[in-house]
């Protein structure tokens, strides 16, 4: 082939991408990011509800469920944020609790809401004796599965590992192996 027809070939392919990319980018749904309303200002009223916005590039009113956990855990998991000082790397034991649905869950899996239960009676006893609660996890439960370094697990399980200190437990996990409750060995 001449370089004539390779370089033609190239800028075809190399403009194909780029549309691609673009139509991709452009068909995609924008992310509505919440309002956090002024405590201090007055709260509508039923009347106002049924009034449209006073501009009209106001901003819908959101709601947020009463149940969320709204803490600077949260905030610092959702951003992806690693706590300064995070090792580079961390030795960690784990108790797996494997659920329906689940990365390598057999097909006789519990469902998540039983693991969920499991989950939290292992970690009260996580809390006293880890060991024998790896024992009474699913397989895949270890009380030292070795060193692990960062940019291995997925995202929030990340930041929630490398925020315990040494010999703490932490608290469920919701992973896609399943629930984990993870002891910081070092």
């Amino acid at each position: 082939m001449s370089d004539r027809v390779q370089r033609t070939a190239s800028i075809l392919v190399g403009a194909l991408v780029v549309g691609v990319i673009a139509w991709i980018a452009v068909s995609m749904p924008t992310a509505k990011t919440p309002r956090i309303e002024d405590a201090s200002a007055p709260t509508p009223t039923e009347t106002d509800a049924a009034s449209p916005p006073s501009t009209p590039d106001a901003a819908p009113e959101v709601t947020l469920d009463a149940s969320l956990d709204l803490g600077t855990d949260s905030i610092l998991l959702d951003a992806g944020v690693m706590p300064k000082g995070a090792p580079r790397s961390v030795r960690l034991g784990v108790v797996l609790i494997q659920f329906e649905g689940a990365e390598g869950a057999s097909s006789a899996a519990r469902s998540k809401k039983d693991a969920l239960i499991e989950a939290q009676r292992l970690l009260d006893e996580a809390r006293i004796d880890f060991k024998k609660a790896v024992h009474g996890g699913d397989s895949g439960s270890s009380d030292d599965i070795g060193r692990i370094p960062r940019g291995v697990l997925d995202p929030r399980t990340e930041i929630a590992v490398f925020s315990l200190g040494a010999g703490d437990v932490s608290d469920i996990l919701e992973t896609p192996r399943g629930y984990w409750i993870v002891k910081r060995l070092e």
